[in-house]
């Protein structure tokens, strides 16, 4: 019976024994036997109906499957099909991955977002930053920016100036729209709409739930006017439970004064913008080790 380490080294021969066979010339005869056990790799077909017949073929396609991209709706479009077979993954389609992930797409958006806009590959990079600077520009942060990208996929395809009419539209209407809610829902008039929108034009955007819950609970709750709140939108622009949180700790050492003509006023905009060492120390006069135990028992 054999030792395991003979076993081994009879291996190794056979190994090195191979590495010493001369290499086989396409010339040499090959006997029937020998060509019925070779397996050649199936040609590209040279046309087809879908993409599918490619995807074995192509790395490029193969990850784009990875991704989550759907084959069977972009192969609709012949022009779509011919220019995925031409782009390859590394130069040309991953620069582009990565800045809509550095904008804000996630992993599990990139599918929906290529397959909607497989254009974006043929795009320079240099435009595309070139476009979401223009946003940023019209002071649409980072994350709004996402969002609209999210939304509306061939947003980014725009050049800057169809761009600037298509913006100039989606803000009109988009105004409108939230003009209506803080009108008629809120209760604000016309020239005060105007003049938060102007001062914080993110609030355009606003998610109306988000929009209309901070309104009830500043108004409401914290008994702060409209006429007060105008002067200070950037409430709106602000987390609720922040609000809350200094809000309650306010009243809880019973400071939560927003009256301008009363003492000890507490302005919105240094609620929601101071950090927590300042709010504590001139809002609250308190430390914040007080406003951290009392955050423990909400």
């Amino acid at each position: 019976m054999s030792k395991p380490w003979q076993t081994r080294s009879l291996s190794q021969n056979v190994l090195e024994g191979l590495d010493d066979l001369p290499p086989l010339s396409p010339l040499q005869p090959v006997s029937e036997e020998e060509a019925v056990q070779i397996i050649a790799d199936p040609p590209l077909p040279p046309s087809s109906f879908t993409l599918r017949d490619y995807v074995d073929h192509s790395e490029t396609l193969q990850k784009l499957v990875l991704l989550g991209v759907d084959l069977s709706k972009i192969e609709k479009h012949p022009d779509a099909a011919n220019l995925l077979l031409r782009l390859d993954f590394e130069k040309d389609i991953k620069q582009i991955l990565l800045f809509l992930k550095d904008l804000g797409i996630e992993d599990n958006q990139l599918g929906t977002f290529f397959t909607k806009n497989y254009a974006i590959f043929s795009e320079d990079l240099e435009n595309l930053k070139t476009r979401v600077a223009y946003l940023q520009s019209k002071n649409f942060s980072k994350a709004d920016i996402a969002q609209m990208v999210r939304n509306a996929p061939f947003l980014l395809s725009f050049s800057v100036e169809r761009l600037d009419n298509r913006l100039g539209f989606f803000q009109k209407e988009l105004e409108l729209s939230v003009k209506k809610v803080y009108r008629l829902e809120l209760g604000f008039k016309h020239n005060e709409i105007q003049h938060m929108i102007t001062k914080i034009p993110k609030m355009l955007t606003a998610n109306k739930r988000k929009l209309t819950e901070t309104f009830d609970y500043v108004h409401n709750v914290m008994r702060v006017p409209h006429h007060i709140i105008v002067k200070f939108p950037q409430v709106f622009n602000t987390r609720l439970f922040k609000v809350k949180e200094r809000h309650l700790f306010l009243t809880y050492l019973g400071r939560a004064q927003y009256d301008p003509a009363k003492p000890n006023y507490i302005s919105l905009d240094k609620l929601v913008s101071m950090p927590d060492e300042i709010f504590c120390e001139e809002m609250a006069k308190a430390s914040v080790q007080d406003f951290e135990k009392f955050l423990k028992t909400l």
